[in-house]
């Protein structure tokens, strides 16, 4: 992943956030210093959830993304995790949010770093890979940020049509984890 692409923080911020003098610098890999009022800025990642869910024939979910970034995409459901929510509650809400479903238990899969464009700026995240299990989804709907919702097999997955590498190698790792079925 290119850090430093167009859109990275460091081309893009130029003004300090609390005193709006024009020596603000990017300094290493993550730090903004303000030479006139020594503001430090550090750009962390936020933390974002996403969910393989699973029916009961195997088949899994896959939603088309509505707004930028990556508009008309597909994705899984997931998003951003709220302040002083945990992973796990951040999925079921996003899930409850996109496509109007509850799930079973959540495994863990991993975690995937992504680069998050959105409106000129990178936002740098680390994506919480999950998969569950719902006998709902004869039930789903699209809703929220979401314009589509299908039910899909494994096999079937067009990877190009897929919004971020980040849900690329998490779908690849469960497809992976089922035996490549």
């Amino acid at each position: 992943m290119n850090i430093k692409s167009g859109t990275h923080p460091s081309n893009v911020m130029k003004f300090c956030p609390v005193c709006g003098n024009k020596s603000f610098s990017f300094k290493g890999e993550k730090l903004f210093i303000c030479g006139s009022c020594n503001f430090n800025y550090y750009i962390n990642p936020a933390p974002a959830v996403a969910a393989v869910i699973e029916s009961p024939d195997g088949r899994i979910v896959l939603v088309r993304r509505k707004n930028e970034p990556r508009a008309g995409y597909l994705d899984v459901p997931g998003g951003f995790v709220d302040i002083l929510e945990s992973a796990e509650d951040a999925v079921r809400r996003e899930i409850k949010e996109e496509i109007g479903v509850n799930v079973g238990p959540l495994r863990f899969m991993g975690t995937f770093p992504n680069e998050y464009v959105y409106r000129g700026i990178s936002y740098f995240t680390c994506d919480l890979g999950f998969s569950c299990f719902s006998g709902e989804l004869e039930n789903i709907h699209p809703a929220d940020d979401v314009s589509e919702a299908m039910l899909m097999r494994a096999e079937d997955i067009d990877f190009s049509e897929i919004g971020f590498p980040s849900i690329v190698n998490l779908l690849k790792l469960y497809i992976n984890q089922r035996g490549g079925k």
